[in-house]
């Protein structure tokens, strides 16, 4: 047997968690299927702030993978975008930042609003988190949006990607 960091040598100690579950197999004991949670703020006005809450279901705990987003403005406004270039090949990017906290365990994601397309990419190219993200069971994200922009509004939806994980008995 080769030595590797996470596995249990004699008088290593225990051995990584992750590693002993796919050793032992449970992780086949699990169900896991695709899911998508989606955040929104429609027609969130120019300066305004808006907050979306997201429910993660009782039946399961959510892992998050990936991050998208689309956003629309009205048609004056996505023209006034255009010449301003904040069209990216027919997709606008809107001006808005956002907050992300974790209410099941507190934590706010970010210390400070950020740009959306800082951390969400799109449908065909979505942003792929370093580390996948575990949101329990019935906790919730909340999510403030900020439009930053003082003349125009913008609709903006974020998608969550990952995948639900039921535990079987």
């Amino acid at each position: 047997m080769r030595n590797y960091p996470n596995r249990r040598s004699p008088g290593m100690g225990a051995m990584d968690p992750a590693l002993e579950e796919v050793e032992n197999n449970q992780f086949l004991q699990r169900r896991r299927d695709l899911y998508v949670y989606e955040a929104q703020a429609l027609a969130l006005a120019a300066s305004a702030t808006l907050t979306d809450v997201v429910q993660i279901e009782a039946d399961s705990s959510f892992i998050l993978q990936k991050l998208a987003y689309h956003a629309q403005a009205p048609a004056d406004t996505a023209l006034a975008s255009a010449a301003l270039g904040l069209v990216d090949s027919q997709r606008i990017i809107a001006p808005v930042a956002i907050v992300i906290t974790d209410t099941g365990s507190g934590r706010q994601l970010m210390p400070a609003p950020i740009p959306i397309p800082s951390l969400f990419g799109t449908g065909q190219l979505p942003f792929i988190l370093p580390n996948p993200r575990l949101f329990m069971r019935n906790s919730t994200i909340s999510i403030q949006f900020t439009n930053l922009d003082a003349t125009n509004a913008y609709s903006v939806r974020l998608a969550f990607i990952g995948y639900k994980v039921y535990a079987t008995s």
